[in-house]
């Protein structure tokens, strides 16, 4: 659990340093997602880096964000986009990003994200 945490410690920082590119940030706060974690808490602390990246992009740039996303990434942000909505942060710019997900998405990206195994 301790290398998890150094990882998305790691991930945090390369995150904040690009938050100016706001593609970029999130494609960074999606790589490596802590599957192994067996404690709540490092889920819970990896979901908040990538909810810092997608705080950091306007509204308007959102549908370019997501296009420049592969599936599986589209299928991970989905997967933090849930983790995050069991909590109360950010909950409307969560529910915007769900929505703006599933269209680029599909309705298969969300099937793939409430699937039991590799939870975040």
């Amino acid at each position: 659990e301790n290398e998890l945490l150094k990882k998305i410690a790691e991930r945090d920082k390369a995150v904040v340093s690009l938050l100016s590119n706001p593609t970029e940030a999130l494609k960074a706060a999606l790589t490596d997602p802590p599957y192994a974690a067996t404690s709540d808490a490092t889920r819970k602390l990896s979901a908040k880096v990538v909810i810092k990246a997608i705080c950091a992009v306007p509204e308007k740039d959102v549908p370019a964000v997501l296009e420049a996303l592969s599936e599986l990434e589209h299928d991970i942000l989905m997967k933090y986009i849930y983790r995050a909505l069991e909590g109360t942060e950010s909950n409307a710019q969560l529910l915007r990003w769900h929505g703006a997900l599933t269209e680029k998405a599909g309705l298969g990206c969300i099937m793939r994200a409430l699937q039991p195994t590799n939870r975040l």
